[in-house]
Protein backbone atom coordinates (compact mmCIF):
# COMPACT_ATOMS: atom_id res chain seq x y z
CA UNK A 1 0.00 0.00 0.00
CA UNK A 2 1.68 3.15 -1.24
CA UNK A 3 0.42 6.36 0.32
CA UNK A 4 1.10 9.99 -0.59
CA UNK A 5 0.31 13.12 1.38
CA UNK A 6 0.50 16.68 0.09
CA UNK A 7 -0.60 20.04 1.43
CA UNK A 8 -1.42 21.73 -1.89
CA UNK A 9 -1.42 25.35 -0.66
CA UNK A 10 -4.86 26.10 -2.14
CA UNK A 11 -3.26 26.13 -5.60
CA UNK A 12 -6.07 25.86 -8.15
CA UNK A 13 -3.61 24.82 -10.88
CA UNK A 14 -1.91 21.94 -9.10
CA UNK A 15 -3.76 18.98 -10.62
CA UNK A 16 -1.11 18.16 -13.23
CA UNK A 17 1.49 17.87 -10.48
CA UNK A 18 -0.79 15.68 -8.33
CA UNK A 19 -1.50 13.45 -11.32
CA UNK A 20 2.23 13.13 -12.02
CA UNK A 21 2.93 12.34 -8.35
CA UNK A 22 0.37 9.50 -8.44
CA UNK A 23 1.63 8.00 -11.70
CA UNK A 24 5.35 8.19 -11.00
CA UNK A 25 5.08 6.82 -7.46
CA UNK A 26 2.40 4.17 -8.12
CA UNK A 27 0.20 5.62 -5.37
CA UNK A 28 -2.68 3.59 -3.92
CA UNK A 29 -4.00 6.15 -1.43
CA UNK A 30 -3.76 9.92 -1.88
CA UNK A 31 -4.33 12.35 1.00
CA UNK A 32 -4.59 16.08 0.25
CA UNK A 33 -4.83 19.10 2.53
CA UNK A 34 -5.80 22.62 1.46
CA UNK A 35 -7.04 21.27 -1.86
CA UNK A 36 -9.03 23.87 -3.82
CA UNK A 37 -8.40 22.83 -7.43
CA UNK A 38 -11.07 21.40 -9.75
CA UNK A 39 -11.68 17.89 -8.45
CA UNK A 40 -13.50 16.84 -11.63
CA UNK A 41 -10.44 17.80 -13.64
CA UNK A 42 -8.27 15.63 -11.37
CA UNK A 43 -10.73 12.74 -11.77
CA UNK A 44 -10.55 13.04 -15.55
CA UNK A 45 -6.75 13.13 -15.57
CA UNK A 46 -6.64 9.93 -13.53
CA UNK A 47 -9.26 8.16 -15.63
CA UNK A 48 -7.37 9.05 -18.81
CA UNK A 49 -4.38 7.25 -17.26
CA UNK A 50 -6.46 4.20 -16.33
CA UNK A 51 -6.54 5.05 -12.63
CA UNK A 52 -9.88 4.42 -10.98
CA UNK A 53 -9.68 6.13 -7.62
CA UNK A 54 -12.60 6.51 -5.25
CA UNK A 55 -13.11 9.55 -3.08
CA UNK A 56 -13.55 8.40 0.51
CA UNK A 57 -16.22 9.79 2.82
CA UNK A 58 -14.86 12.48 5.16
CA UNK A 59 -17.94 14.03 6.79
CA UNK A 60 -17.15 17.02 8.96
CA UNK A 61 -13.52 17.22 7.81
CA UNK A 62 -13.26 19.88 5.15
CA UNK A 63 -9.50 20.24 5.56
CA UNK A 64 -8.73 16.77 4.13
CA UNK A 65 -9.58 14.94 0.89
CA UNK A 66 -8.76 11.22 0.57
CA UNK A 67 -8.66 9.20 -2.66
CA UNK A 68 -7.76 5.56 -3.15
CA UNK A 69 -8.04 2.39 -5.17
CA UNK A 70 -9.44 0.31 -2.29
CA UNK A 71 -13.16 -0.39 -2.35
CA UNK A 72 -13.61 -1.72 1.19
CA UNK A 73 -13.11 1.50 3.15
CA UNK A 74 -15.27 2.59 6.07
CA UNK A 75 -15.11 6.03 7.68
CA UNK A 76 -14.16 6.19 11.33
CA UNK A 77 -14.32 9.23 13.58
CA UNK A 78 -13.97 12.62 11.87
CA UNK A 79 -13.74 16.22 12.90
CA UNK A 80 -12.45 19.43 11.36
CA UNK A 81 -8.80 18.48 11.86
CA UNK A 82 -8.69 14.78 10.98
CA UNK A 83 -10.40 11.95 9.16
CA UNK A 84 -9.97 8.29 10.05
CA UNK A 85 -10.63 5.51 7.54
CA UNK A 86 -10.62 1.74 8.00
CA UNK A 87 -9.03 0.18 4.90
CA UNK A 88 -9.88 -3.42 4.00
CA UNK A 89 -10.78 -4.00 7.66
CA UNK A 90 -7.01 -4.26 8.22
CA UNK A 91 -5.61 -0.76 8.66
CA UNK A 92 -6.72 2.39 10.45
CA UNK A 93 -5.58 5.39 8.42
CA UNK A 94 -5.81 8.66 10.35
CA UNK A 95 -5.26 11.72 8.14
CA UNK A 96 -4.54 15.01 9.88
CA UNK A 97 -4.19 18.69 9.11
CA UNK A 98 -3.47 20.38 12.41
CA UNK A 99 -3.74 24.10 13.19
CA UNK A 100 -0.84 26.25 12.08
CA UNK A 101 1.55 27.44 14.78
CA UNK A 102 1.51 30.82 13.01
CA UNK A 103 -2.23 31.28 13.51
CA UNK A 104 -3.08 29.40 16.69
CA UNK A 105 -1.92 28.97 20.24
CA UNK A 106 -0.23 25.92 21.79
CA UNK A 107 -3.01 25.10 24.23
CA UNK A 108 -5.71 24.97 21.56
CA UNK A 109 -3.53 22.77 19.36
CA UNK A 110 -2.90 20.39 22.25
CA UNK A 111 -6.66 20.01 22.75
CA UNK A 112 -6.96 18.96 19.08
CA UNK A 113 -4.05 16.50 19.36
CA UNK A 114 -5.28 14.87 22.55
CA UNK A 115 -8.74 14.47 21.01
CA UNK A 116 -7.26 12.74 17.95
CA UNK A 117 -5.17 10.39 20.09
CA UNK A 118 -8.19 9.54 22.24
CA UNK A 119 -10.40 8.80 19.24
CA UNK A 120 -7.71 6.70 17.56
CA UNK A 121 -7.30 4.62 20.72
CA UNK A 122 -11.08 4.25 21.02
CA UNK A 123 -11.26 3.05 17.42
CA UNK A 124 -8.39 0.59 17.94
CA UNK A 125 -10.17 -0.82 20.97
CA UNK A 126 -13.54 -0.98 19.23
CA UNK A 127 -12.14 -2.79 16.18
CA UNK A 128 -9.54 -4.81 18.10
CA UNK A 129 -7.09 -3.50 15.53
CA UNK A 130 -3.74 -1.80 16.06
CA UNK A 131 -2.45 -1.45 12.49
CA UNK A 132 -2.69 2.32 12.74
CA UNK A 133 -1.08 4.88 10.43
CA UNK A 134 -1.23 8.61 11.10
CA UNK A 135 -0.26 10.87 8.20
CA UNK A 136 -0.61 14.52 7.33
CA UNK A 137 0.45 18.06 8.05
CA UNK A 138 1.22 18.18 11.77
CA UNK A 139 2.36 21.80 11.52
CA UNK A 140 5.27 21.07 13.82
CA UNK A 141 8.49 19.07 13.78
CA UNK A 142 8.96 15.52 15.12
CA UNK A 143 10.94 16.85 18.08
CA UNK A 144 8.26 19.35 19.19
CA UNK A 145 5.84 18.73 22.03
CA UNK A 146 2.74 17.78 20.04
CA UNK A 147 4.55 15.05 18.12
CA UNK A 148 6.87 13.77 20.85
CA UNK A 149 4.95 14.40 24.07
CA UNK A 150 3.75 11.29 25.93
CA UNK A 151 0.22 12.66 26.35
CA UNK A 152 0.10 13.69 22.69
CA UNK A 153 1.17 11.66 19.62
CA UNK A 154 4.18 10.20 21.41
CA UNK A 155 6.08 9.64 18.17
CA UNK A 156 9.42 8.01 19.07
CA UNK A 157 12.40 8.03 16.63
CA UNK A 158 13.87 4.65 17.64
CA UNK A 159 11.79 1.55 16.88
CA UNK A 160 13.44 -0.60 19.56
CA UNK A 161 12.24 1.82 22.23
CA UNK A 162 8.66 1.55 20.97
CA UNK A 163 8.51 -2.24 21.27
CA UNK A 164 7.51 -1.87 24.91
CA UNK A 165 4.32 -0.30 23.39
CA UNK A 166 3.76 2.17 26.23
CA UNK A 167 5.49 4.22 28.91
CA UNK A 168 4.31 4.74 32.47
CA UNK A 169 4.42 8.32 33.70
CA UNK A 170 2.89 9.25 37.07
CA UNK A 171 1.21 5.83 37.13
CA UNK A 172 -0.51 6.43 33.79
CA UNK A 173 0.16 4.42 30.62
CA UNK A 174 0.95 6.24 27.40
CA UNK A 175 1.06 4.25 24.15
CA UNK A 176 3.65 5.04 21.51
CA UNK A 177 3.94 5.52 17.79
CA UNK A 178 7.11 4.96 15.79
CA UNK A 179 7.99 8.10 13.81
CA UNK A 180 10.41 7.39 10.92
CA UNK A 181 10.39 11.06 9.82
CA UNK A 182 13.20 11.82 12.29
CA UNK A 183 15.49 10.14 9.76
CA UNK A 184 14.74 12.81 7.14
CA UNK A 185 15.66 15.82 9.28
CA UNK A 186 18.69 17.83 8.27
CA UNK A 187 21.08 18.17 5.35
CA UNK A 188 22.71 14.74 5.03
CA UNK A 189 20.30 14.18 2.15
CA UNK A 190 18.22 16.56 0.06
CA UNK A 191 15.65 17.89 0.75
CA UNK A 192 16.29 18.72 4.44
CA UNK A 193 12.55 18.93 5.17
CA UNK A 194 9.09 19.49 3.72
CA UNK A 195 8.53 23.16 4.61
CA UNK A 196 10.86 26.18 4.64
CA UNK A 197 10.26 29.23 6.79
CA UNK A 198 12.33 32.32 7.53
CA UNK A 199 11.14 34.26 10.56
CA UNK A 200 12.45 36.29 13.46
CA UNK A 201 11.70 33.69 16.14
CA UNK A 202 14.59 32.77 18.42
CA UNK A 203 14.21 29.04 17.68
CA UNK A 204 13.88 29.09 13.90
CA UNK A 205 15.38 26.01 12.17
CA UNK A 206 14.50 27.26 8.63
CA UNK A 207 13.74 23.80 7.24
CA UNK A 208 10.97 21.84 8.97
CA UNK A 209 9.45 18.38 8.68
CA UNK A 210 5.81 19.31 9.23
CA UNK A 211 4.49 16.60 6.90
CA UNK A 212 4.88 13.25 8.60
CA UNK A 213 3.82 9.65 8.95
CA UNK A 214 3.69 7.74 12.25
CA UNK A 215 2.85 4.06 12.70
CA UNK A 216 2.12 1.70 15.55
CA UNK A 217 5.16 -0.49 16.36
CA UNK A 218 3.25 -3.65 15.39
CA UNK A 219 3.48 -2.77 11.69
CA UNK A 220 7.12 -1.65 11.71
CA UNK A 221 8.23 -4.79 9.82
CA UNK A 222 5.79 -3.91 7.02
CA UNK A 223 7.15 -0.39 6.67
CA UNK A 224 9.66 -0.19 3.80
CA UNK A 225 12.40 2.19 4.90
CA UNK A 226 13.80 3.21 1.54
CA UNK A 227 10.33 4.00 0.16
CA UNK A 228 9.84 6.86 2.63
CA UNK A 229 10.63 9.95 0.57
CA UNK A 230 10.14 13.68 0.38
CA UNK A 231 9.35 14.40 -3.27
CA UNK A 232 10.87 17.52 -4.84
CA UNK A 233 10.41 16.84 -8.54
CA UNK A 234 8.10 15.14 -11.01
CA UNK A 235 8.23 14.71 -14.77
CA UNK A 236 6.09 17.83 -15.01
CA UNK A 237 8.83 19.81 -13.30
CA UNK A 238 10.57 20.68 -10.06
CA UNK A 239 8.52 21.47 -6.94
CA UNK A 240 11.31 23.75 -5.69
CA UNK A 241 12.45 27.23 -6.68
CA UNK A 242 15.91 28.52 -7.65
CA UNK A 243 16.88 28.63 -3.96
CA UNK A 244 15.97 24.93 -3.60
CA UNK A 245 13.06 25.79 -1.32
CA UNK A 246 9.46 24.63 -1.92
CA UNK A 247 8.13 26.74 -4.79
CA UNK A 248 5.14 28.77 -3.67
CA UNK A 249 4.05 28.87 -7.30
CA UNK A 250 3.14 25.20 -6.72
CA UNK A 251 2.97 24.62 -2.96
CA UNK A 252 4.82 25.80 0.13
CA UNK A 253 4.97 22.15 1.26
CA UNK A 254 6.69 19.20 -0.42
CA UNK A 255 4.75 15.91 -0.62
CA UNK A 256 5.78 12.71 1.14
CA UNK A 257 5.29 9.11 -0.01
CA UNK A 258 5.75 5.81 1.84
CA UNK A 259 4.87 2.15 1.53
CA UNK A 260 3.39 -0.47 3.85
CA UNK A 261 3.73 -4.07 2.65
CA UNK A 262 0.35 -5.77 2.29
CA UNK A 263 -0.35 -9.38 3.24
Amino acid sequence: MRIAFWNTYKNKNINRYIHSLIIENNIDVLVLAEYEANIDELDNLMKESGINFLQYFTPGCERIIIYGKYEIVDPGYQNNYFSSQIINKEYILCCVHLPSKLNGDRMKKDIVIRNIVKEVENLEKKLNLENTIIVGDFNENPYELGCLGADRFHGIPIYEDTTREFRIIMKERFRMFYNPMWNLLGDFAYPPGTFYYVGNEVDNSFWNVYDQVMIRPCIREKFIDNELKIIFQTKIGYLIDKNKHPSKLISDHLPIVFEIKEN
